[in-house]
């Protein structure tokens, strides 16, 4: 048998979510390094981190010509998302983008990511986002 603590609230009352606007998300992925983006590969879904960086209402990510997402092509729908946690407050926040790739060769002008792996990273995805959304809980 579990005993609580009668004065502490239930844990699925502890925080709440807030949503976030789109500003606020946009100032969010800003701040931030590595997502991970989702696609449909051949396995299945698949997700992977990324370094990236926040372009106006896109994200901007370079990979091997020979990656999973680089094969796909331009145009296949992708999500990708960016958080962040405190174990100890139980808070956090998470911004979601939806949208179609653009698989583009070389070099192309704006904001360039820069990969921690080593390694030929060739080609440009950029994720067109047409739904930013985000939520925040707030812990205790």
């Amino acid at each position: 048998m579990v005993v609580t603590d009668p004065a502490s609230p239930p844990p699925w009352l502890r925080g709440s979510f807030h949503e976030l606007g789109a500003e606020e998300c946009r100032d969010l992925l800003a701040l931030k390094k590595i997502g991970r983006v989702a696609f449909w590969g051949d396995e299945g879904p698949t997700v992977f981190p990324v370094n990236y960086v926040a372009d106006g209402d896109g994200i901007r990510f370079r990979t091997s010509p020979y990656a999973r997402i680089a094969q796909q092509g331009s145009g296949s729908q992708v999500a990708f998302e960016v958080d962040e946690t405190d174990d100890y407050t139980e808070s956090g926040w998470s911004v979601l983008v939806r949208g179609p790739v653009e698989v583009v060769l070389g070099h192309v002008p704006g904001p360039e990511p820069e990969p921690w792996p080593e390694g030929v990273r060739s080609v440009l995805v950029r994720i067109r986002a047409t739904s930013i959304t985000g939520r925040r809980v707030l812990g205790h």
